[in-house]
């Protein structure tokens, strides 16, 4: 590309290709636009309303041009896809094709390399129904990096070793998280990583799984573990496609796990800077905790609990009575101290309101702290600090884990 091009504010040099996928002739021309560039560049193709990254110099141009149309390369849905789990995608070039074609699908990308970290999330970003995340899919939560290379081209190679920087999650728990268990299609470009993820419990609703291995039947690992008496298997284009032979009845979608119940998980419970009648368990599963004054410690209550593969803590909050302004927090700590999730929230009203805490990937004990004081230390006719918390109850109608 000549050195007039237009740069962006990142510095990155954009090119136009034209048609809404590239031919052969505009993917030669994107290549030679792009010979002799390095660093980031945006491709501008039309009838797309974002650029597609790439880094110049390297592989992507050709995985972007083969990769904007995946039903050309044999990637064929019998069905309309609503859930999309894509392991091994790259730098989002895929997601961004199934984005555009199917507006209605939501979309989770997963990448071992983090290498293409930030060229997956340009891509990826400007896409709402996009999820992209940097991790590497096995069946253990082994140690892995990139330690070799493979193919004529030298495309790293990821490898378990006890050196590596990457730690695998096993797919239900990846799911389960990003709150994908539903998938009904599921996208591989296999690494030694997920080479047999295919043995691990499926998605009920799965529909399609497609494996990209250019043209040949399926890795000797893979083949040996997926099941197959659930599914028909053929070999289209780059891809071996493996259709569900009839749809399995779904279980029924998992409970929310309330914590605050007498008989619920919570291992114990805990007040602090609470008075003999200022906490109580309500009928409904919630508690009352009354406020203290602002200038006064917070009431505190905590808990202990077991998170497993939750991906959220909701919480509802509500004053009994109307009164001066009253806040609710909430702080989930592990074991170890660290803070994974935290949030509060200001009622003025008696009307209730909500509080929903994302959990950062988890497994174990953690405590869960409720605080609730006066937002606002209000003061009598004699100028000293009111304790109107005392007519105060403020109640944390349910909190359950997601």
């Amino acid at each position: 590309m000549s050195g007039d091009v237009p740069t962006d504010a990142m510095g990155g040099a954009f090119s136009r290709v034209g048609g809404h996928v590239p031919t052969a002739a505009s993917a030669v021309r994107l290549r030679e636009e792009t010979r002799g560039l390095t660093g980031l560049a945006a491709i501008m193709v039309e009838e797309r309303v974002h650029p597609l990254w790439v880094r110049a110099g390297t592989g992507d141009v050709d995985r972007a041009i083969s990769m904007l149309d995946p039903a050309a390369r044999g990637l064929k849905c019998a069905h309309e896809p609503r859930r999309i789990v894509e392991i091994g995608a790259g730098a989002g070039y895929r997601a961004v094709a199934f984005a555009t074609e199917y507006p209605g699908a939501e979309i989770l990308a997963a990448e071992a390399d983090p290498q293409l970290r930030r060229t997956g999330l340009l891509n990826t970003l400007s896409y709402d129904n996009i999820t992209y995340v940097t991790a590497a899919v096995s069946t253990d939560e082994a140690q892995y990096g990139y330690f070799d290379r493979v193919g004529p081209e030298g495309w790293p190679a990821l490898l378990a070793h006890p050196a590596g920087t990457i730690k695998a999650r096993k797919l239900a728990q990846l799911l389960s998280f990003h709150r994908f268990s539903d998938a009904d299609t599921l996208i591989i470009t296999p690494d030694s990583a997920s080479a047999k993820i295919l043995s691990q419990p499926l998605p009920p609703a799965l529909r399609l799984i497609a494996v990209e291995t250019g043209g040949k039947p399926l890795p000797a690992d893979m083949a040996r573990c997926y099941p197959l008496a659930q599914f028909i298997t053929v070999i289209s284009g780059d891809y071996v496609l493996l259709y569900r032979r009839g749809q399995q009845r779904l279980p029924p979608a998992p409970r929310p796990v309330p914590v605050l119940s007498a008989d619920g998980p919570a291992r114990f419970f805990r007040t602090e800077n609470v008075e003999d009648d200022g906490f109580f368990h309500l009928s409904g599963g919630g508690v009352r905790l009354r406020p203290n004054a602002a200038d006064e410690p917070p009431a505190r209550l905590t808990l202990s609990v077991e998170i497993r593969d939750h991906a959220e803590l909701q919480v509802s909050f509500r004053v009994a009575e109307q009164s001066a302004p009253v806040r609710f927090t909430v702080k989930i700590f592990t074991e170890a101290g660290m803070v994974l999730a935290s949030g509060s929230e200001v009622l003025r009203d008696t009307r209730p309101r909500g509080l929903v805490l994302a959990l950062r990937e988890h497994q174990g004990r953690c405590e869960v702290v409720f605080t609730t004081e006066m937002a606002e230390c209000v003061s009598n006719a004699g100028g000293a600090a009111s304790v109107a918390a005392a007519s105060v109850w403020a109640e944390i109608i349910s909190a359950s884990l997601i």
